[in-house]
């Protein structure tokens, strides 16, 4: 093969590992602002839930916030996998993300405090 042949075919490769690696980190971010905005409304959802039934938790109500629970948890753990892959989010993302993390070792055990009894029956 020329030598030519050769660095256009390194560009080239180049050049298309470069987008496919843009892409994923576009992707990624959008994935992530989108399961947070899923998870805002599904707290929203199960806010209002809690005031219909005022503010008296039950197995139903303690499952809801435990599986918001579970879901910040994954979307914490996605957030992380990304940024190890190198994908920079914007500030407000990383900020938001962050400070999520910090609280959510404390969310869960406010959780087990609440709801524990709760599960028990």
């Amino acid at each position: 093969m020329p030598a030519f042949a050769r660095r256009l075919f390194a560009v080239l490769l180049f050049s298309a590992a470069s987008a496919a690696a843009h892409a994923a980190s576009s992707e990624c971010v959008a994935e992530i602002e989108a399961a947070r905005a899923d998870i805002a409304r599904a707290q929203d959802v199960q806010r209002t839930r809690e005031m219909a039934n005022d503010l008296q938790l039950n197995h139903a109500l303690c499952q809801g916030r435990l599986d918001l629970l579970d879901a910040r948890f994954a979307l914490a753990d996605e957030f992380e996998a990304c940024r190890r892959d190198g994908v920079a989010f914007p500030e407000k993302t990383v900020r938001a993300m962050t400070d999520a993390s910090d609280e959510l070792t404390d969310l869960k055990a406010a959780w087990i405090r609440t709801c524990g009894p709760q599960m028990k029956d």
